[in-house]
């Protein structure tokens, strides 16, 4: 007899254990669809900082050429302000 009413309280004991997790999962603070927000979030975040650290190297790379006068460089820098072809350059349009 005890050993059938140990069976019955270790079974109430399961269900209200399977019942408080599917609370939790279902309307708990961290549920199955914040997980899945949580997962975008991280993604697009680490996309955002890839970004952000390629155009800090870049800025980098531009300022230490401007500080040495790099001749290339300073050539953009003047191509960016004045976007016309120059005298003596040839233009070639691909289609």
């Amino acid at each position: 007899m005890k050993k059938f009413n140990a069976g019955i309280l270790l079974n109430i004991v399961f269900i209200f254990i399977i019942f408080y997790l599917a609370y939790h999962m279902i309307y708990g603070k961290f549920n199955i669809q914040n997980y899945l927000v949580y997962k975008f979030e991280e993604r697009i975040y680490k996309e955002k900082r890839e970004i952000l650290d390629k155009n800090i190297a870049d800025v980098a790379m531009d300022l230490n050429a401007l500080r040495l006068n790099k001749e290339d460089y300073l050539e953009e820098l003047q191509l960016q302000q004045n976007p016309l072809p120059q005298v003596g350059e040839t233009v070639l349009k691909l289609d």
